[in-house]
């Protein structure tokens, strides 16, 4: 009996204590955390730089006073960031409502929202997918200056990337990631995938800049993209051209040769050597390896490759199908490009009459054989080819266009060497004093309008002003499609473009 006893007074003493119990298991700490989803995206795409502000409801029973919040960034994969080398995996909010200026490298990430009661502990996680995209964008890098400074600006439309949902320019990257223009007349731009590194090439005694491809943040300049650093006179950009993870440079008429066959930037060594030459900005590719670069030899007038140990080598002489021996040219070289068949379609001109220009046509998808020349055409019936500011090859047919300050003609030069006016500028541009700065056909593989867009660059040189013509053409006959053009503004003298992947 006594022992009954005692343990009913032990229970009369616990009830009452858990009664009087103030601690953080009482009945008001034990409320649902409720998050309204209704007001979250189901996804969020944001690009670098751009603010991500969401704003979720958030309530417990009718005091919230005692929630915490959080909201992490962070990637699934355990692979570290490009361009970083780290794995994402960062805190950017503590407060309900997110208002983040987005500097996360561009990948797939999960953002997640954890709202916690700060007295028990528990806590209520929302999380939805987070697409992050560079600050420079997917699209057609614009590369425009003046006479002593560089800039480059990005165009996005859905003729370009597919499903682009805006139409329109992110005009000087450049300027306002670095807070400054870079110095010297614009060369070219140039976009690298392995490294996703972005150069920006300028003419004069700076050369350009080595960028980041997410933003084009400064990472190198020029004379440090060398194992020695050049001096700057010694500097003298001149031109690039790259196949698979191969880079190719002319300096001062060098050409220099590295490979970006990982995501660290590899630094160009010494200049090809074993003969003398002065190399063209001009030079060919091809992506098989037969040749790890082809260009044209000023001092000599003569097509020279380097082989897999970076050596220049002379071609065969012309076997018994070549159109042309590639040792015994004589000419200048004025414009050579990448077009239809991937063959190698060259401009030359007579030294002694500036007038009279052939097109070379070679062919780098066999080993040397002596046939690597495999057209040769006369333009002397291209009227104006003389005063050309610029030129363009297609790749869907054997399309020539060139340019003179207002006009856009079609070299025929596999039917008789004569031209085909295809487009003049509107009179209100003529008018203006507009002049045709450069062209580029959009050429990237795989893409819909692959060969069929003609970008036309403007210039008015007395306000400084430039503008960006799309031109749509038929990429089989060459007709300009003039009553399709849409016209970009915003710009200064446009002198090269080139896509961007990612």
């Amino acid at each position: 009996m006594n022992k009954n006893i005692w343990i009913l007074i032990m229970g009369l003493f616990l009830f009452q204590a858990c009664l009087d119990d103030e601690g953080n298991y009482s009945y008001s700490d034990l409320l649902p955390i409720e998050i309204d989803s209704s007001k979250m995206a189901n996804s969020y795409r944001i690009t670098q730089l751009d603010y991500l502000v969401v704003d979720p409801g958030v309530k417990q029973g009718a005091d919230d006073s005692n929630l915490s919040y959080e909201w992490k960034i962070f990637q699934e994969s355990n692979m570290p960031n490009t361009e970083t080398g780290k794995i994402v995996n960062d805190v950017v909010g503590q407060e309900r409502k997110l208002n983040y200026k987005v500097t996360t490298p561009p990948g797939e990430y999960t953002l997640s929202f954890t709202v916690t009661d700060k007295q028990n502990g528990v806590s209520e996680v929302m999380s939805r997918k987070l697409y992050v995209e560079s600050f420079a964008s997917v699209g057609l890098m614009v590369m425009h200056g003046d006479s002593d400074s560089t800039d480059v600006s990005i165009l996005v439309n859905d003729r370009i990337v597919t499903d682009a949902a805006t139409d329109g320019v992110k005009h000087n990257i450049f300027s306002i990631t670095n807070g400054h223009r870079a110095v010297g007349v614009p060369g070219m731009v140039a976009y690298v995938n392995n490294t996703h590194n972005v150069y920006v090439y300028t003419k004069g005694n700076q050369g350009g800049f080595r960028t980041r491809g997410s933003d084009l943040e400064i990472l190198d300049a020029y004379a440090d993209m060398f194992t020695e650093p050049l001096e700057s006179s010694k500097i003298d950009f001149q031109g690039y051209n790259s196949w698979l993870y191969n880079d190719l440079l002319v300096n001062g008429g060098k050409l220099y040769f590295a490979s970006q066959s990982t995501t660290t930037f590899t630094k160009f060594g010494v200049p090809v050597f074993g003969m003398e030459y002065y190399a063209e900005p001009f030079i060919g590719t091809q992506e098989r390896g037969y040749y790890y670069g082809i260009f044209y030899d000023r001092l000599q007038r003569r097509f020279l490759y380097i082989d897999y140990s970076r050596t220049p080598k002379t071609f065969k002489e012309a076997g018994a199908a070549a159109a042309f021996d590639m040792n015994l040219i004589g000419k200048d070289m004025v414009y050579a490009e990448h077009g239809f068949e991937k063959k190698w379609y060259c401009v030359m001109r007579d030294p002694d009459n500036v007038a009279d220009h052939t097109i070379y046509v070679c062919d780098f998808s066999k080993f040397d054989d002596g046939n690597r020349g495999v057209g040769k055409y006369s333009a002397s019936g291209c009227t104006d080819m003389k005063d050309a500011k610029a030129f363009a090859v297609g790749n869907r047919s054997e399309l020539l266009y060139y340019a003179t300050a207002t006009e856009v003609k079609q070299c025929n030069y596999t039917s008789g060497g004569t031209s085909t006016l295809r487009y003049t500028l509107p009179d209100e541009l003529i008018q203006a004093g507009y002049e045709i700065s450069m062209m580029y056909l959009f050429k990237v593989s795989g893409k819909e309008n692959e060969g069929k867009l003609l970008y036309v660059g403007v210039y008015n040189s007395t306000t400084g002003e430039g503008k960006l013509l799309e031109c749509p053409i038929v990429e089989t006959s060459g007709e300009v499609l003039k009553d399709k053009i849409k016209t970009y503004e915003g710009f200064k003298k446009i002198t090269h473009m080139a896509y961007k992947s990612k």
